[in-house]
């Protein structure tokens, strides 16, 4: 019998064990968090490049986003359309993100995945070139492996894309986000 803590944002969010999630209330509160930040409300449309189970973009699809994604695991987009029926999620990498498919906002709810700072650029700039509004990087880790860049390197790279008031977030577990405007 499915407990009382048992919704749709708890399954989407244990469905994803890549990547650190708190409890669904103070999940909430981040993602809404995010959108403050990115001075955006209902209406906007948000796209995450690397999406998951949709679990970042289920409480803004809860109220009145326009929401969208890719991602590599086709089981995981499956998730995420079922509990968001007939929003633009599809499965995919980043290095199938169309630049000319604009949206408001565009985001890597799980971090910057990409295979060296070269690729970093590129995902990053495809980000920069789909988005009207702006850019948001979540949970990238303080000490990033070789394969991540760095926060200077970052800084550096939406410098030269293109994008302006950058700035920078402390996260929990030595973590970081960056929001960028546009």
């Amino acid at each position: 019998m499915p407990g009382a803590c048992d919704t749709i944002l708890d399954r989407l969010l244990a469905a994803d064990p890549g990547r650190h999630r708190p409890d669904e209330g103070a999940w909430r509160e981040f993602v809404e968090h995010v959108a403050e930040t990115l001075d955006i409300g209902p209406g906007t449309s948000v796209f995450d490049v690397g999406c998951g189970s949709g679990a970042f973009l289920f409480p803004l699809w809860e109220n009145g986003y326009v929401v969208g994604g890719i991602d590599p695991s086709e089981a995981l987009v499956e998730l995420a359309l079922g509990a968001m029926p007939g929003q633009r999620i599809a499965p995919g990498s980043p290095w199938d993100l169309d630049p000319a498919e604009a949206w408001d906002v565009v985001v890597a709810s799980g971090g910057l995945r990409a295979t060296g700072p070269d690729r970093g650029r590129a995902v990053l700039a495809r980000m920069v070139a789909k988005a009207r509004h702006g850019v948001a990087l979540l949970d990238l880790p303080d000490e990033p492996p070789e394969t991540s860049p760095s926060r200077a390197a970052l800084l550096r790279m939406l410098a030269e894309i293109g994008a302006g008031a950058v700035q920078f977030e402390a996260a929990p577990g030595g973590r970081f986000h960056v929001f960028a405007r546009l």
